[in-house]
């Protein structure tokens, strides 16, 4: 048995628990040339990081991925697209739309009883909380008496009901039409965490506590997709919960190095930490056990 720092026991990804070979997840891509997140261009497009995480889900899990390259936004023509695909797809994870066409999306094929949507937005949520709770965790603020600031909170609608589930005791949002009255870096003085989703925020408005999420969404979703899926899939799960988001936050938390925002997507904890504290919340047996346990 190994102990380790994520407050539990890590095995290999190949561990005796993962019964998930043979379960697919698709990777549905809609091609674009702006970032639906913040509006500004990504250093990778739609299509490229389909394929990119279609091989990080080969590559970390048993699962078999598809990559779906679509052409459209269209809710609607996307709910039927993700309906029609093959029986065994487990899940669907959505990359390219904003959170009004993916939401949409979701609750469509949910109603029609098809297969669990993530979208990028919601892998990157989980890491821009994890984030927020590590800077915490580094100016030796508890979460509950942490005092957070977001500029952008509409991009990311989840975002705040997740930092509460996290434990974060006071959020505040900040626009860019409050600057005259408020202006921000003087607002920072009295709080600890900036949260710059918009990317408004002026230099040195909070050094070392700001926390954004990146154009390449890549980076930050990659923490978080692989142990996601493998404590979603094969147990008939209909719908992502800010809980099961919040299970993903701790597990990123926990296994952060002192000195980081974020763990390293080489850590060999990443994957089972998630899957186990989102399996636990889920109240389902972990995936991942250690051989020797």
């Amino acid at each position: 048995m190994t102990n380790n720092h994520d407050g539990g026991v890590s095995g290999p990804p190949d561990g005796p628990g993962m019964a998930l070979t043979g379960i697919a997840v698709a990777v549905l891509a809609v091609s674009a040339t702006r970032s639906p997140s913040t509006g500004a261009m990504r250093t990778r497009t739609p299509w490229a990081a389909m394929e990119d995480y279609a091989a990080l889900i080969r590559e970390q899990t048993p699962m078999r991925a598809l990559c779906v390259p679509v052409t459209t936004g269209d809710p609607h023509v996307l709910t039927e697209r993700i309906l029609g695909l093959p029986k065994g797809v487990s899940a669907v994870f959505v990359v390219g739309m904003g959170h009004r066409e993916s939401a949409a999306v979701q609750r469509e094929v949910t109603e029609r009883g098809g297969p669990v949507i993530l979208t990028e937005l919601d892998v990157l949520t989980a890491a821009a909380a994890a984030a927020t709770i590590t800077t915490l965790r580094r100016r030796s603020v508890p979460p509950r008496a942490g005092r957070v600031v977001i500029t952008g909170a509409s991009w990311a609608p989840l975002l705040a009901p997740v930092l509460i589930a996290s434990g974060v005791g006071d959020l505040s949002s900040w626009h860019e039409r409050d600057a005259e009255a408020f202006p921000l870096r003087r607002l920072m003085e009295h709080n600890d965490v900036l949260i710059d989703l918009a990317g408004c925020a002026p230099d040195g408005a909070a050094p070392g506590r700001t926390v954004t999420v990146p154009a390449d969404g890549f980076a930050y979703g990659a923490l978080v997709l692989p142990g996601l899926l493998a404590a979603l899939c094969g147990h008939e799960v209909r719908t992502l919960s800010v809980e099961v988001m919040s299970a993903c936050v701790r597990a990123l938390a926990l296994i952060t190095p002192a000195d980081q925002m974020l763990p390293s997507v080489d850590d060999r904890l990443l994957v089972s930490a998630i899957a186990r504290h989102v399996s636990r919340a889920l109240g389902h047996p972990v995936p991942y056990r250690d051989h020797h346990r």
